[in-house]
């Protein structure tokens, strides 16, 4: 093989190694912003915003200006693959991604240069030390991110179990059952009857009951509570049963409060702890 041979051998594997690096490093960073800035992760829209990373990341080399004015055009592209990958419609939730962008992109970077020292070969060339491997250090990364990934949703999984149980609530005659999340926090207790409050989904409610004047009721009373998003004013009433189905327990004239539920979470009612003890 000649020289010419060898030398775009040897290009071919850098310009892999820049892809598959940046690509895994960028995904990883966005992929983790997302989930700390707690935004809604959109796949396609961190595909698209790696693909101008690695786009950005091959134009670098050829980009001859001051150190100074590269590093804050760097800055600049972060600011491009936050909006293009993340759903942000506040300025301060893009504030508080972009910080976390950056900061997960120095930490990462430094891991991934601590790591060159473990898997790759040191050589002076020209009086500096460079590193060579035919392993991209990236791989590393994404091993480790998928592990923690992987053992982060097994341990929710596990949890999860012991926070969940099915109910059954009668009201007027009629039996709804919904699945509740056990929630220690929840500390509501009832003025009148001196048990805990629960939480059911509003839709779930009027879906099965129909759309009741609750203020009708005898028993209906607005409850103020306040929530991570906010003070809400509640819409409760005393039913007939509130059961838990795994241990076949019953509260008689049970006090429920409806809410407005998430749709993408996995339960549509919130019962106190105190109540399946």
């Amino acid at each position: 093989m000649g020289l010419g041979a060898k030398l775009l051998l040897a290009m071919v594997v850098y310009i892999e190694y820049v892809i598959l690096d940046n690509f895994i490093i960028d995904f990883i960073i966005l992929f983790c912003t997302a989930k700390l800035a707690k935004l809604e992760i959109k796949k396609w829209r961190i595909f698209a915003s790696c693909i101008l990373g690695v786009a950005f990341a091959f134009l670098t080399p050829y980009i001859s200006i001051h150190n100074v004015i590269l590093f804050i055009i760097k800055l600049l592209m972060g600011v491009i693959l936050v909006y293009v990958a993340l759903p942000i419609k506040r300025i301060k939730q893009f504030l508080l991604a972009y910080f976390i962008f950056i900061f997960l992109t120095f930490l990462i970077g430094g891991i991934c240069y601590g790591l060159q020292g473990f898997v790759q070969t040191a050589q002076i060339v020209d009086g500096a030390f460079t590193y060579t491997s035919e392993f991209p250090v990236s791989l590393i990364i994404l091993a480790v991110f998928v592990f923690v990934l992987l053992g982060n949703n097994l341990y929710n999984a596990i949890k999860s179990k012991k926070k969940f149980t099915r109910i059954a609530v009668l009201y007027n005659g009629v039996k709804l059952q919904l699945n509740a999340l056990i929630d220690s926090g929840n500390q509501l207790i009832d003025g009148q009857t001196k048990l805990p409050i629960s939480f059911l989904s509003r839709s779930e409610f009027i879906k099965k009951f129909g759309a009741i004047d609750f203020r009708h009721d005898a028993t209906y009373e607005n409850l103020l509570c306040k929530t991570i998003t906010g003070t809400k004013l509640l819409d409760t009433i005393l039913i007939d049963k509130l059961i838990i189905l795994d241990n076949n327990s019953t509260i008689l004239n049970a006090r429920i409060a409806l809410y407005d539920f998430d749709c993408r979470q996995n339960f549509n009612a919130i019962i106190s702890e105190n109540m399946v003890n």
